[in-house]
């Protein structure tokens, strides 16, 4: 067992989105912002509805991240950005998630939320959002291989996007996945102005 475990943390680690793994906080900052341009525009890509969805809401957040499951549990890591249409800004944020049940596989994926409500948006970016329960498979490696994917009313006035990258997964989870402000990040976008 103990051998799984120790399994189980070094795939996690290697799972880290590059952000997480980036030198410097300017370098953290450049790799969520990429990350993001090009998870928006791979979204446009097989969602070209989804352009003008954003564009009408009140706004948008985008994470990347890596999950790992390993027979009754899983665990996973992201960052991401959420950024309000109604006045530009910006919040850096953190997302983790933990859960039990039946899996096996690891995979990297990026979620899209897209915020039609204004309370839900800020509720979000001040105290994160916890959500529960997944069942989902996964077989990609770049281009090859596919992955169940599609929108979701998660609550009311969110609507959630989530592309795989790649890995291999086949689970059945309670999970939760808590979502929270990056300070480090916030606050040196803060000192930069």
């Amino acid at each position: 067992m103990k051998k799984y475990l120790m399994m189980f943390a070094i795939a996690l680690v290697y799972l880290l989105p590059v952000a997480a793994r980036a030198a410097s906080v300017p370098d953290q900052i450049d790799a969520v912002h990429k990350m993001e341009s090009n998870t928006l525009a791979r979204l446009y890509k097989e969602r070209p509805e989804t352009a003008k969805e954003i564009a009408n809401s009140v706004g948008y957040a985008v994470f990347s991240s890596g999950e790992l499951a390993v027979i009754w549990v899983s665990a996973g890591y992201g960052h991401g950005i959420a950024h309000s249409n109604n006045d530009g800004n910006d919040t850096y944020m953190k997302m983790a998630k933990a859960g039990v049940g039946l899996g096996l596989g690891a995979k990297d994926f990026n979620t899209v939320f897209i915020f039609h409500d204004a309370s839900a948006y800020r509720n979000f970016i001040t105290t994160g959002l916890d959500l529960s329960g997944t069942a989902d498979v996964a077989a990609k490696a770049g281009t090859d291989g596919a992955a169940a994917s599609g929108g979701a009313d998660v609550l009311p006035g969110v609507r959630v996007y989530q592309l795989t990258d790649s890995g291999i997964v086949a689970q059945a989870m309670l999970q939760g996945t808590k979502y929270w402000r990056d300070d480090t990040l916030n606050d040196a976008k803060l000192s930069a102005k």
